[in-house]
């Protein structure tokens, strides 16, 4: 890759793990459905916009409305929700960990719908040692009961899940449209809904952050998970996707949590345990043998080790 291209996946790792510091800080003021609420509503407006701008305008049919509604609910509404929810009960950092877990269920999902992507055998052993690395961040021990922690931890793997299944949702539907059209009108759909199930999963929100003295938090919320962490982040994703391919974005989903984990450390004062860390570990080599990067090694040293 060039270094240009380094420098804008650097930049989409830092604000995809600033996201879960932001996060977060937003739940000391917001629910977990009205932060989402908050996150989607600003974040559409915001892309929307730049497409006006842009002379861009988002197609009429049914066909795109009908597949970017079910979109915005499986990749924005109810995976947000689940690690904004999770995070009542887990740090940004530990969040950003087990968020890799949806490189590895995106391989599975994809091998049950896909007949493009069947399953093989680096790809196998990849999935099992992230699954491995999740399970050792979040503690085997902590995998036996069912403290807030382990809550709030499958929370967030069912929001992986989610993610899986939008992707290829995306791949099936919404593949004959240009991908910023695909991001903002998922972005639109997902804002619309996320108001009512504000009210509907808790209540009326809470003003205090509308009050004058929280609103310098307000507008960081916003700038950090609305326009940062969304609306800029998908027109980010997609340049680095043209330019470096789908293999090396994958290369996104190692550094989010060490920024993730940097933040919170520094700003936050939480720091990571050892559990972690060797999970952290386990995912790592996991993607990487999985796409395919550490896999020639490991058949070249077993070829030198047999012959």
């Amino acid at each position: 890759m060039s270094f240009f291209v380094w420098i804008l996946l650097l930049l989409l790792s830092f604000i995809w793990g600033a996201s879960f510091y932001f996060i977060e800080v937003g739940l000391a003021f917001l629910s977990p459905a009205w932060l989402v609420c908050l996150r989607l509503s600003v974040a559409a407006i915001v892309l929307f916009v730049y497409l006006v701008l842009r002379g861009i305008f988002l197609p009429r049919t049914l066909q795109f409305w009908g597949a970017s509604l079910v979109m915005g609910v499986i990749n924005n509404l109810a995976p947000f929700f689940l690690i904004a929810w999770g995070q009542l009960f887990v740090t940004g950092g530990m969040a950003s960990i087990i968020n890799a877990n949806t490189a590895f269920f995106g391989v599975l999902v994809s091998a049950i719908f896909l007949r493009s992507e069947p399953l093989k055998l680096h790809r196998v052993i990849g999935v099992i040692l992230g699954v491995l690395g999740v399970a050792a961040a979040i503690g085997f021990d902590a995998l036996e009961g069912a403290s807030p922690s382990i809550i709030g931890s499958l929370a967030i793997l069912l929001a992986t899940l989610s993610y899986a299944l939008a992707g290829v949702w995306g791949k099936l539907k919404l593949a004959s449209w240009p991908a910023i059209e695909v991001a903002c009108g998922m972005l639109i759909c997902s804002a619309i809904l996320s108001i009512p199930a504000g009210f509907i999963v808790s209540g009326a929100p809470s003003l205090t952050l509308f009050q004058p003295a929280y609103l310098p938090q307000l507008l960081m919320l916003a700038i950090g998970i609305g326009v940062l962490g969304t609306a800029l982040a998908y027109p980010l994703y997609f340049q680095i996707l043209t330019y470096a391919g789908a293999s090396n974005l994958l290369l996104v989903t190692i550094i989010v949590p060490v920024f993730a984990v940097a933040l919170d450390a520094a700003i936050l004062g939480q720091w990571v345990g050892i559990n972690q860390l060797a999970g952290f570990v386990l995912v790592v080599v996991g993607l990487a043998i999985m796409d395919g990067r550490l896999w020639p090694v490991i058949m070249n040293w077993t070829k030198g080790q047999n012959s």
